[in-house]
């Protein structure tokens, strides 16, 4: 994601995540379904956002070893990438979404992958 020129926030926590999203809103969400044991899992924070008048805009890329993109996209994601996967998939399909947008390119994206795609 570096590499895209996107400014990224990483977050293990679920609910940390969805308490930054209320005060700071990124342009992009790259969401894993898998998140810390016991937290808000993926699918929460995505019916979360998308009942949320406020940041129901935000478009949400899933990132995840959960073969369920029909859940994913059913729920609102704008896109579903089952790991593994090349990174320049995903920054592909964020950069063409932002740029459709008109936006910069600020986005939350979950520790796990960051430490996955280290490199």
């Amino acid at each position: 994601m570096k590499d895209s020129s996107f400014r990224v926030s990483y977050f293990q926590s679920g609910r940390k995540a969805f308490q930054k999203l209320k005060t700071s809103p990124p342009d992009a969400i790259v969401l894993d379904i898998l998140l810390e044991e016991g937290e808000m899992d993926g699918w929460a924070i995505l019916r979360e956002l998308k009942g949320s008048a406020d940041l129901n805009e935000i478009p949400v890329f899933v990132s995840t070893a959960l073969d369920e993109r029909g859940k994913g996209i059913s729920l609102g994601a704008k896109g579903y990438l089952v790991k593994p996967y090349k990174p320049s998939q995903l920054s592909k399909v964020i950069m063409h979404t932002l740029l459709s947008n008109g936006k910069q390119g600020q986005i939350l994206i979950p520790q796990a992958f960051h430490e996955e795609n280290k490199g």
